[in-house]
């Protein structure tokens, strides 16, 4: 049978959107799924078959870019604007208002300056010296070295022990995989801000080697965390074949203000027990 035409524009449209970049949720899956159910019965000879064959090839191709997509996005934080809209409308007048206040952070307030206190601030400049003459009165500055410290670094200098590091690393790898599916700041924040801190950067080494997962939902605003299950590799039995989870990092921000408000939430819950 000659080949449909509409079965044709379908794969020409699959590789149109492999080639040029474009956003691969323009196809339309299910509908592409159901004509080609329509002419299933219809297929007889060869030719039909890898006509077929290649359409649902140029559809995986597709769908995968589409998996793709959305793991970019849940990565870099990415809300998608539709989600935003939806959740303004579902926010409370009293919480739009709160949310903008605390997002507005002015520069300048006509209403605080006065036209004499600006006078004495231009009067104050003027009579300042050029900087070329102010410089010469100072010397030149001079910039400490800044740089960062690595594991080895901590161990040549006797803070810490190799054994001792791994040590900690499994304990927190015990607790993720005792607790199982918890929510990432009720999991690495605790009694202290310090241990709080010290746990973050131990709970970010599991994570970038591939032993533990996080779930980010960016409707509800949380960040879970998971353990990877061991895998059931036959080799040698080495720490990357025990997990063969793939090595990412995702930087997520902690804070002292964050930590306090943490600790006020958890205190009013045990209290209302």
């Amino acid at each position: 049978m000659k080949a449909p035409e509409d079965i044709l524009r379908l794969i020409n449209f699959c590789k149109t959107i492999q080639r040029a970049d474009t956003d691969p949720f323009d196809l339309d899956v299910k509908r592409f799924l159901t004509i080609l159910g329509e002419y299933v019965r219809r297929w007889k000879s060869i030719d039909d078959l890898m006509l077929d064959a290649e359409a649902i090839s140029e559809l995986t191709k597709v769908i995968e870019l589409q998996c793709k997509w959305i793991k970019d996005r849940s990565a870099s934080f990415y809300i998608d604007p539709a989600l935003v809209e939806f959740k303004l409308k579902l926010m409370e007048p009293a919480q739009l208002a709160s949310a903008f206040f605390k997002a507005w952070h002015p520069i300048v307030s006509l209403d605080r300056i006065t036209p004499e206190r600006l006078k004495q601030g231009l009067d104050y400049w003027n009579a300042l010296l050029p900087l070329s003459e102010r410089k010469s009165a100072f010397g030149a500055a001079s910039t400490p070295e800044t740089g960062t410290l690595k594991l080895d670094d901590l161990i040549a200098l006797h803070i810490l022990s190799q054994t001792e590091f791994q040590e900690q690393i499994q304990q927190v790898l015990n607790e993720l995989e005792a607790r199982g599916r918890t929510e990432y700041y009720d999991f690495v924040y605790g009694d202290s801000f310090e241990d709080s801190v010290r746990k973050a950067y131990l709970t970010s080494y599991i994570v970038s080697e591939g032993k533990a997962e996080l779930d980010i939902e960016p409707l509800e605003e949380k960040i879970f965390i998971y353990p990877r299950s061991r895998g059931q590799s036959g080799g040698s039995g080495g720490e990357d074949e025990e997990y063969p989870g793939e090595k990412r990092s995702i930087p997520i921000a902690i804070s002292y203000e964050d930590w306090e408000r943490w600790s006020k939430r958890r205190e009013k819950g045990q209290s209302g027990r």
